[in-house]
């Protein structure tokens, strides 16, 4: 459709006065310093209502590239001091909320805008949003889209709660406005996608390091850290037997018990090596070596407590448990760029990651998990225990090993 479905309101409305060029010069001057989306959005609200245009209400959608979700929304209310965001999942596009929305004709079906007055043209039932606003006092709403220079084009809508609603000026003058708005708005969806993407591929503190500029190979630092290496247990033979799709299932639904605490005590998951788990806890990122070191065993016992769970889940279903390992160990390790000059993977080397990896190979014969080296049961101030020094593969000396007092 080529043009708005309208109702035109009354010349009268309040904001036939307004310009928007005074906007349109702060987005370009100032606007695009604001890092935050929804500082972004709430700044423009804020400047419309403030310049004459009778804003009740401003929704602007912002899609972006992520694995659980397909875009954010922020809305702005002129009754309420803090901006709403929402996030819309994968799947959300079938739903009655959108199939049913203004926005769906605007940005699935071509639509270059669509308003309603209210009541004027706008049949109750139409659109349950629009029932929504007009019982909250909406006189007016058009939504309008915002155009992205890759030809992707997404959603801004206006309400207001005006007696006139929105004037034909008000109307001409947010066509004017929004091509300036769309590109700030591409801008914030591209840097969103290329923050999802590093923190979904390297992790949230790789990402950062990369976005500052460290992209070549031998960029490297040596930072303390405490180091996790687990391991499912078995997982060759279980590929070759189950089907494709209950493999990757088992494997996500581990990686996702694993990852999980991680997350939640502020460690970064570095990568997946096949069927095992590599993450860090930077001492940078604590008050000291004693608190990263307790948020790691934290971590880990949460861990292993909801691989219980699931594997109680798992039998309840009539499958086999899920054997693993998992070992914490704390020192010093190479953090940065490692590969081909074309083709690098950032992550962390050194001793101490192999002494945690070994360490986590004994976990199938002493059939505890986790278990921690001397430096790590020295430095998290919890209570453990030695189970004796043992000879790890590959490494000229015994090491004692230690498990936390609660292990079994």
């Amino acid at each position: 459709m080529s043009s708005l479905s309208v109702d035109r309101a009354p010349s009268s409305g309040a904001g036939e006065l307004w310009s928007p060029t005074p906007v349109i010069e702060w987005l370009i001057l100032d606007g695009w310093r604001i890092e935050s989306t929804p500082d972004l959005i709430e700044a423009l609200a804020r400047r419309l209502a403030g310049g004459g245009v009778p804003l009740w209400r401003l929704f602007c959608l912002v899609p972006t590239l992520h694995p659980v979700y397909v875009g954010k929304g922020y809305r702005w209310n002129r009754d309420d001091p803090e901006i709403f965001q929402g996030f819309g999942e994968h799947g959300v596009q079938g739903l009655p909320e959108f199939l049913d929305n203004p926005m769906k004709l605007v940005i699935d079906d071509g639509f270059a805008g669509v308003r309603r007055r209210i009541p004027g043209n706008y049949t109750v039932g139409e659109f349950p949003l629009l029932d929504e606003l007009r019982e909250q006092g909406a006189t007016d709403y058009v939504c309008m889209p915002l155009e992205f220079t890759s030809g992707e084009r997404t959603a801004i809508s206006f309400a207001t709660d005006h007696p006139d609603g929105f004037s034909a000026g008000d109307l001409k003058q947010f066509n004017d406005l929004l091509p300036v708005v769309a590109r700030l708005i591409e801008r914030e969806t591209l840097r969103s996608t290329t923050e999802n993407l590093l923190d979904t591929y390297v992790g949230n503190h790789a990402g950062r390091r990369i976005l500052r500029g460290q992209i070549k190979r031998g960029m490297v630092d040596s930072i303390d850290a405490a180091i996790w290496y687990g391991d499912l247990r078995g997982f060759t033979p279980m590929s070759e037997s189950m089907p494709r799709d209950a493999v990757l299932a088992t494997l996500n639904s581990y990686f996702e018990t694993m990852a999980v605490p991680i997350h939640k005590q502020g460690g970064q998951v570095l990568k997946f090596i096949g069927d095992a788990m590599l993450a860090i806890f930077p001492l940078e990122e604590a008050a000291n070596v004693e608190e990263a070191c307790a948020r790691a065993l934290d971590a880990a016992n949460e861990a292993v407590a909801g691989m219980e769970t699931l594997n109680a889940d798992r039998a309840a279903a009539g499958q086999p448990p899920l054997e693993f390992g998992l070992a914490l160990h704390v020192g010093e390790v190479t953090y940065g760029n490692i590969g081909a000059v074309n083709r690098l993977d950032f992550t962390v080397i050194g001793p101490a990651v192999n002494l945690a990896h070994r360490i986590e190979q004994l976990c199938k014969v002493m059939g505890r998990r986790p278990l921690l080296s001397g430096d790590f049961a020295r430095a998290c101030g919890l209570p453990t225990e030695s189970v004796g020094e043992h000879a790890l593969r590959g490494l000229s000396r015994p090491h004692e090993v230690y498990a936390p007092l609660s292990a079994g």
